[in-house]
């Protein structure tokens, strides 16, 4: 087969290579960045131009797409913009028919309304405008960027989220009270309105399911929760999850959303909150595996590595099931942000304080973080690991290192460090 690869995910976690054979195949990469490394001998070119724009993408890359047999892309950004070059040139796999539901938030959560799934009321813009909710606390003000946003460890009752569409890592998402969002969106161009939507703020825990689906059944998924969120690491707080025993409910969610939104075969990385009244609610969903430790900690747990499992799906339409062998540990992982403050990115982190709990850790004093680009990845962050425990244990441990690890100067050259 003629394969081409959208390359954006760290060739260390995705390893393409135990996927496919590159003697039998011819395997190209078109890079995001780097190209290091690939394997030795790989055709690759880097991109001129963001993945976005399809229609450069098509022009530059014709002699490649052309001849393609498949075309693979496994990051989140990365998605929609194959499945409509796919639809070009005419390459067998995902349309932008089958992704949108599962990429485009507004599309997503309207459908998942519509199949009656619980989750936090949502709003178009211009129906917040029209109609917008009773105002409940006092006005709170939204900057204007997600660098300087306010938490939502700070949120209440009668705060609202703005949300893009097709963004993901929380980039973009801003918070307030009726007033404030009503001032923000009043100071938003129609074009941009028209590529977010606000949603009501549930307090509660943020959970996540990662696993594979094969033919519509769920074959594999463990549950995980999160300590921290999202939102916050974009702001700059660290973030870690948890690993928990199977919960019911929380599956049933999963198992019933995945048919509304068309997602049959693949990987999921399944995200819901579960409200004070102990309701899960469903909030996101990626037809791809999960960023940060979900891969490592997936496969620790069950023996199996969901890159691989994705890369099956994509390249041969068919997932030759490894077999499970689970854990009777449960594992969690954790990150500190860089891309907040570029500066002063590193932290003291004692690891011989977690001798027994601590599985490995990357300790990266020269983080390779951009500026207000949010990442997971260990080379753009300058703590992140994975630890082991039980239910309890583990969550006690990720709260710890979350809190009791301190930020400092950055002086040193970087040190990768596991254990």
């Amino acid at each position: 087969m003629n394969i081409v690869i959208l390359h954006r995910i760290p060739f260390s976690k995705i390893r393409y290579d135990l996927a496919v054979d590159h003697t039998r195949h011819d395997v190209r990469y078109l890079c995001t960045g780097t190209t290091d490394g690939l394997p030795a001998g790989a055709h690759s070119r880097v991109l001129a131009t963001p993945t976005t724009d399809v229609d450069a993408l098509s022009a530059q890359h014709a002699d490649w797409l052309g001849n393609a047999d498949r075309l693979i892309a496994r990051s989140e950004y990365d998605l929609l913009p194959a499945a409509h070059l796919r639809a070009r040139f005419g390459i067998p796999g995902d349309r932008p028919a089958d992704i949108a539901p599962l990429r485009d938030k507004w599309l997503m959560r309207t459908r998942a309304a519509a199949a009656g799934i619980p989750q936090p009321a949502f709003w178009s813009v211009a129906d917040f405008r029209r109609t917008p909710p009773i105002p409940t606390s006092t006005p709170t003000s939204i900057p204007a960027s997600t660098s300087s946003a306010t938490a939502t460890s700070g949120a209440t009752a009668g705060t609202y989220l703005i949300k893009p569409r097709l963004e993901a890592s929380s980039t973009g998402i801003e918070t307030g009270d009726v007033r404030a969002v009503l001032e923000r969106l009043d100071r938003l161009g129609a074009e941009a309105a028209a590529e977010v939507f606000v949603e009501e703020f549930v307090p509660g825990e943020i959970w996540h399911l990662d696993g594979y689906l094969r033919g519509g059944t769920v074959r594999a998924a463990t549950c995980s929760v999160y300590v921290g969120d999202c939102l916050n690491f974009a702001f700059g707080s660290p973030l870690g999850s948890a690993q928990t025993p199977d919960e019911p409910a929380a599956l049933a969610l999963l198992r019933r959303t995945l048919p509304v939104l068309g997602q049959r075969d693949g990987c999921f990385h399944f995200e819901l909150i579960r409200a004070g009244d102990g309701r899960f609610l469903f909030l996101e969903t990626a037809s791809r595996v999960g960023g940060a430790g979900v891969a490592e900690t997936f496969e620790l747990r069950t023996g199996i590595n969901l890159y691989q499992v994705d890369l099956a799906q994509q390249l041969f339409g068919e997932i030759d099931e490894p077999p499970m062998r689970l854990s009777t540990d449960l594992y969690g992982w954790f990150v500190f942000p860089a891309h907040h403050d570029t500066d002063h990115a590193t932290v003291d982190f004692d690891p011989h304080r977690f001798t027994g709990r601590l599985v490995s850790h990357v300790h990266n004093a020269r983080p390779a973080a951009k500026a207000g680009e949010i990442s997971y990845a260990a080379a753009a962050t300058p703590l992140s690991g994975i630890v082991r425990g039980n239910a309890a244990d583990l969550r006690a441990t990720l709260t710890e290192i979350c809190t009791r690890t301190t930020q400092r100067t950055q002086t040193q050259p970087a040190v990768l460090e596991s254990v």
